[in-house]
């Protein structure tokens, strides 16, 4: 998973230790954590829900940070197979801003009908007319579902505190539910010393963070707080130590 991506430059920092990299931007990331781990903990009744101005035949998904596509087909095989008694039009766009890792997941895409990939970075202003376009040619305002798959250590490391608030914000602007897998903080410390031991410098930001110790409940948090959304389910860790959170838009009245 990739912070929203970087781009070719980082490919030098790969061949020193393909663990020292800034962004999140690994090549062969499912070589190491199989997308269909990340599925086989998803909950599989609770996607398709009746909603005001979303029609039921029509489902779509946002998966930010997307890396090469392997996870992007999985999930939406994921969905189709959940939701086949109701038998939506199931399409998903994977966006990152690596254009090495968008250019192999549109090689390799197994339905180019029902699914997209753009580079593009999620904080960025272009991203939000984007998505905004995609979801008009579908009759949509947000997507059925965003996914945000071990992508938020990389946005707080780069952003801070109020970086993350701003994407979780921006995520939950989109979504009628959001799935987001945190990293423990161990993994923050581990993505600077890798960084510093391949002579790369640091993350700036990371002695400035608050939301330090326990990421998942500053998600959480905000979630809550600034989004307003209401929890659905938090899944247990997968193999890696890595649990899901699902939450979802509180119903309009």
């Amino acid at each position: 998973m990739s912070e929203s991506g970087a781009g070719e430059s980082e490919r030098s920092e790969e061949k020193t230790d393909p663990g020292a990299i800034r962004h999140g931007n690994f090549m062969n990331y499912y070589q190491f954590h199989p997308a269909e781990e990340r599925v086989r903990q998803l909950p599989r009744g609770v996607w398709q829900r009746q909603r005001v101005g979303h029609p039921a035949r029509k489902y779509t998904g946002l998966d930010v940070g997307c890396n090469a596509g392997d996870l992007t087909y999985v999930l939406r095989d994921f969905l189709e197979e959940a939701m086949s008694q109701d038998q939506p039009e199931i399409s998903l766009i994977g966006v990152d801003l690596d254009p090495i890792l968008i250019e192999k997941a549109r090689e390799r895409n197994p339905r180019p009908d029902r699914l997209t990939f753009e580079r593009l970075d999620f904080l960025s202003e272009d991203c939000d007319e984007t998505l905004k376009r995609y979801l008009a040619q579908l009759n949509k305002t947000r997507f059925d579902v965003v996914f945000c798959f071990s992508i938020t250590m990389w946005i707080h490391l780069n952003h801070g505190d109020d970086g993350l608030e701003e994407f979780l914000r921006r995520a939950c602007e989109l979504a009628e539910m959001i799935v987001v897998e945190p990293q423990p903080w161990r993994c923050y410390r581990n993505a600077e010393r890798r960084l510093r031991r391949a002579g790369l410098g640091d993350f700036p930001l990371l002695k400035k963070l608050k939301y330090t110790g326990n990421p998942t409940k500053h998600i959480e948090d905000i979630l809550l707080r600034i989004c307003d959304f209401r929890r659905v389910a938090v899944t247990a860790g997968n193999e890696w130590g890595r649990m899901l959170l699902i939450y979802e838009r509180k119903q309009e009245s």
